[in-house]
């Protein structure tokens, strides 16, 4: 509560409040994500036949995987 008063206080006189950086991840890896994503897609589209034929749980496990992947690359 006391840092949130003092950063109120702070805001109110003008200064510069510096809140915490969100990581950043680089062109690079970002790209290599979308890769693998894609890849992952068409291999599971050329297994069911059809991308509406994917379960909805293998789309689950695929977004988790894909959030798990750019927490990994992200500095």
């Amino acid at each position: 509560m006391k840092l949130l008063l003092e950063n109120w206080r702070k805001l109110l006189e003008g200064e510069v409040i510096q809140f915490p950086r969100e990581p950043q991840i680089s062109e690079e890896n970002l790209q290599f994500i979308i890769f693998v994503e894609n890849a992952i897609a068409k291999r599971l589209a050329a297994l069911y036949g059809n991308t509406s034929e994917i379960p909805i749980d293998k789309v689950e496990q695929i977004d988790q995987l894909m959030d798990e992947l750019q927490k990994l690359l992200t500095k």
